[in-house]
């Protein structure tokens, strides 16, 4: 008996080899199932779990827990129940009853231990390694590369090898192979935070809470006839996915047998019944390994990488004999269709609105023939998209690649996006058609036509004023075009006046909201500082019904011309002279008011000398006769003169010679000379 206990315990649990799961942080680590008959139990390190009691119906199980040797707790357990060791508020181990067989009289349990964290943010550089701290088996993680989102690490275990590429905020698990039929998965858990190419990867690093590695079961009873199986399983009769719950129904030769998978995971957990759903054999099998039944010509093949935790399946593989048949397992698909766009506001003319299906197949069933209308809403049209598109197959947790138009309003307003329809077939061949939400309170806005015109008062208004005051007063209005009021207007505008130094005043005037076909007039009274053509331009800055800033230049709205005009003065003085009888008296009263009226008496004598009677003159004759004399005299002054200088150079020139040689004729004049010089001395 205990032989064929350890043969069914082996096929059971084949040989394992760690293999590595690409997925979330689990928040448990398990060993593989575990089979136990009554009174037999399995050691886990320092703790003992044995099976020692089950109701007359196999649906409750007595579980006794000892921590090195003394007993602890007792769990009774149904089918499905877990119970937490010490406490389920600080469990240190989970115990599960996942099935019972009362024909074989065994049940099967799950040990698990919750995963804790015992490095964080790891920074590990390419070749780099980690390793497991002490107290822990023989492991290394090592960084073979990094990549712009992932990473590739190698993971060196005592008895293997593995490597394995993730992604970022992803993780593996590593199974860590206790016995040659019990794993514990996931003995090491490495979570990929962030990865920089070519460079370094952050990971954090889990292992379970309980992490012993000591495992052995003990049986109480070893008697057993297996069941011979006389019919091959040679025929593949389903090659598909199979979720955890659903049952396959295989017939063959009269006979049906259902086969319902349990659980999947590393090892997966399936049983099998007859027609009437009474229990026949509950077996576990390997991803990448296969079982043959002892109950039944069956053969039940998971091929590695099959299995999907996320949505709970896997893919599998069932042989049996020739001419076995199997009927297909219609599955419904659940499309879920989203619309939405990119905005709920946006601006006319300048936005066009972006929108977006997004279809996904929630079911188990696949969907065919696929079809999805999209709507286009009244003043709108279609830019691109063809707003309606098909597809042959979605196949069960799908999403159809995102389908996107594009829309561009044509008349502001509030506007409703109609719903998306989707038409498909299920497997049944049944047509459905499906509805999406609607997008309501879709808001064109639009800015209305902005002018700005500005008046100066001179008595009148206009753009274009003189003037010579030191105050001026300024009129500024500002006009929204014609519209509709609700959906075009600007907000939060302020004019900023753009003065040159001859003008001082306030310079930012704010005028709030402004509607289509509204107007806001501001007046204020400004300064002129100095004499100068002064010209005044604006600045009007507002936001559009999104909130956006805009800004306008307006220049020389004003001209003000404070420069006074040239004046020409001319002085045109007319004398007043004194009338004839006065100017005697006029004359006298004048030189009496000088201090020197000598110069005046004068010109007044040169003036009036000539209307007197002329007397008789005695001076002339005589002044004639002495000018006469003068200048006679003066010309032979000037002869004496001349021949002087003559004979005084010739005496200058004459030089004394030794000897009585005789004179010239040149000396003897020369001699001469100073006699006639003698005559004229007189």
């Amino acid at each position: 008996m205990r032989r064929m206990a350890l043969m069914l315990i082996g096929l059971l649990f084949l040989s394992t080899a760690p293999a590595v799961k690409s997925v979330s942080v689990p928040e448990y680590a398990g060993l593989s199932l575990i089979e136990l008959g009554l009174k037999d139990s399995v050691v886990f390190g320092i703790y003992e779990i044995k099976f020692t009691d089950v109701d007359p119906y196999w649906t409750k199980a007595a579980l006794d827990i000892y921590e090195n040797g003394v007993k602890k707790a007792t769990a009774v357990l149904g089918l499905g129940d877990s119970y937490y060791y010490p406490s389920s508020t600080n469990p240190l181990l989970r115990i599960t009853l996942k099935w019972t067989q009362a024909d074989r009289k065994t049940i099967l349990i799950a040990i698990d231990s919750p995963l804790i964290k015992i490095a964080s943010d790891v920074r590990l550089d390419e070749g780099d390694s980690y390793t497991l701290p002490a107290g822990f088996p023989s492991i290394k993680i090592k960084l073979v590369d990094a990549y712009d989102t992932s990473a590739k690490f190698t993971v060196y275990l005592p008895y293997t090898t593995l490597t394995k590429t993730v992604n970022e905020n992803d993780g593996f698990g590593v199974a860590y192979k206790l016995t040659d039929e019990v794993s514990y998965y996931p003995y090491v858990f490495v979570f990929l935070k962030s990865s920089v190419k070519n460079s370094y990867a952050t990971v954090d690093i889990y292992v379970p809470k309980y992490a012993a590695t000591k495992l052995e079961i003990k049986k109480a009873t070893a008697k057993e006839t297996p069941t011979e199986t006389k019919v091959e399983p040679t025929e593949l009769v389903y090659d598909d996915i199979l979720y955890v719950g659903e049952i396959l129904t295989i017939n063959y030769n009269s006979t049906i047998y259902k086969l319902r998978l349990n659980s999947i995971g590393y090892y997966s957990s399936l049983s099998l019944f007859d027609k009437n759903n009474k229990p026949l054999e509950t077996f576990s099998v390997k991803e990448g390994g296969s079982y043959t039944s002892k109950k039944a010509p069956i053969r039940v093949e998971i091929p590695p990488n099959s299995v999907d935790l996320t949505y709970n399946r896997t893919y599998i593989k069932v042989y049996a004999p020739s001419g076995a048949e199997v009927p297909p397992i219609v599955r419904e698909a659940k499309i879920k269709v989203d619309l939405s766009t990119n905005a709920k506001e946006m601006l006319l003319n300048s936005e066009e609105l972006i929108v977006f299906v997004n279809v996904e197949n929630q079911g188990r069933g696949k969907a065919f023939d696929v079809k999805v209308m999209a709507p286009l809403p009244n003043n709108f049209e279609l830019k691109s998209g063809i707003g309606t598109w098909s597809l042959k197959t979605l196949d069960a947790f799908t999403k159809m690649p995102v389908l996107v138009y594009t829309l561009k309003p044509t008349q502001v307003g509030r506007y409703d996006l109609g719903k998306v329809k989707v038409e498909y077939y299920n497997e049944a061949g049944q047509k459905k058609v499906i509805s999406s939400n609607e997008v309501k309170g879709i808001v064109v806005y639009s800015i209305p036509e902005i002018s700005l015109s500005a008046e100066a008062f001179n008595g009148t208004w206009s753009n274009y004023i003189t003037t010579q005051e030191k105050s001026i007063k300024l009129r500024f209005k500002v006009s929204a075009g014609k519209g509709n009021p609700e959906f075009e207007f600007i907000k939060n505008a302020t004019l900023e006046l753009i003065l040159p130094d001859s003008i001082d005043g306030e310079t930012t005037i704010k005028l709030g909201d402004i509607k289509a076909g509204e107007e806001k007039i501001v007046e204020g009274q400004y300064v002129v500082l100095k004499q100068a053509v002064s010209i005044i331009g604006a600045k009007l800055k507002y936001q559009d019904p999104l909130g956006n800033w805009h800004e306008e230049y307006f220049g020389n709205l004003l001209i003000i011309n404070s420069i006074p005009p040239k004046v020409i003065v001319e002085e045109k003085v007319q004398k007043v002279y004194p009338k004839p009888e006065e100017l005697p008296d006029y004359i006298k009263k004048t030189l009496d008011t000088l201090k020197d009226p000598t110069p005046l008496a004068q010109a007044i004598e040169n003036i009036t000398v000539s209307y007197l009677p002329k007397k008789p003159d005695y001076k002339t004759p005589l002044i004639v006769i002495l000018l006469v004399l003068v200048v006679a005299l003066g010309a032979a002054t000037v002869n004496y003169r001349n021949k002087y200088e003559i004979v005084r150079s010739k005496l200058e020139r004459r030089k004394k010679r030794p000897g009585g040689l005789p004179k010239k004729e040149e000396e003897e004049q020369e001699v001469k000379t100073p006699e006639f010089k003698k005559e004229e001395s007189p």
